[in-house]
């Protein structure tokens, strides 16, 4: 499941119609523990269901690997029922699936219960509940799923400040609700850390056009383009390694036709 969304909305102002695509970040390998799995002959021999459930997430960078969900699924509710605080990351794991599969309510649950069970030993179930949040949101006519989902994402701010995703994410509920100018800091800060990312970039980008700073907003998208235009599938995958590894090489062709779509958008507001 390919989760980079294409996203188009009227600037206000202008009525440009803007393309943006924000970085959807399962896990980050700086704070997420990965499985690498042992792979003989399409053989994986273990007695462990949370080790089996991590094979069957595909929690590799093997794009060969097993990618099965309801494997995956089931050897995570096996490790539940024999203890549901026997593992700190199970709830966490489980939480992944169910919003891949869309069931929104089922994952934020889930996260609140990894949240309540094991506090912030795992930080990115507060990055994963803000997710989740923000997606039921674009579907709910109330405010109070954007306001969770900001609060989640400036709490897992807060425990992982160089992390860019969050970041991408936060600056894209503020887009969603047309808060543009509140957009700036978040991402502000965030290039302070990353100033190569193209997720913040073409996000900042965005920032920049719907405030009408155009020159800076092409410098923006300049950037993000050339720096999108260097990503290996295999470092895009790093960054989704929640989806299916099949999608990578669709997913980063996407992402860098969107941004060359912001910036020719740009350059022809220039004229």
């Amino acid at each position: 499941m390919h989760l980079l969304n294409l996203v188009s909305l009227y600037n206000g102002t202008m009525g440009t119609k803007t393309f943006f695509s924000f970085g959807i970040i399962l896990v980050t390998a700086l704070l997420i523990p990965v499985f690498i799995g042992e792979r003989a002959q399409n053989e994986f021999v273990s007695n462990d269901p949370f080790v089996l459930g991590m094979y069957y997430f595909n929690a590799d960078e093997d794009t060969h690997g097993p990618y099965d969900l309801v494997k995956a699924r089931a050897h995570f509710e096996a490790v539940i029922a024999e203890n549901p605080r026997g593992n700190a990351e199970v709830w966490y794991q489980l939480g992944r699936i169910d919003f891949l599969e869309g069931d929104f309510s089922a994952a934020i649950e889930r996260f609140k219960t990894q949240i309540e069970y094991f506090g912030d030993t795992q930080p990115a179930a507060h990055y994963m509940l803000g997710l989740t949040y923000a997606y039921r949101a674009r579907g709910n006519p109330h405010a109070s799923d954007w306001q969770r989902a900001e609060k989640s994402f400036l709490h897992f701010n807060s425990l992982a400040p160089m992390a860019p995703w969050s970041r991408v994410d936060l600056a894209w509920i503020y887009f969603s609700q047309g808060k543009y100018q509140e957009m700036i800091p978040v991402l502000e800060e965030g290039l302070m850390y990353n100033s190569t990312n193209p997720w913040l970039l073409n996000m900042y980008g965005l920032a920049l056009l719907n405030t009408d700073d155009i020159v800076r907003a092409q410098d923006a998208f300049a950037e993000a383009h050339e720096y999108a235009s260097v990503l290996t599938v295999s470092e895009w995958g790093a960054s989704y390694p929640g989806n299916d590894p099949a999608s990578w090489e669709e997913g980063l062709v996407s992402f860098r036709e969107v941004i060359a779509h912001n910036l020719e958008v740009t350059r022809a507001r220039m004229q």
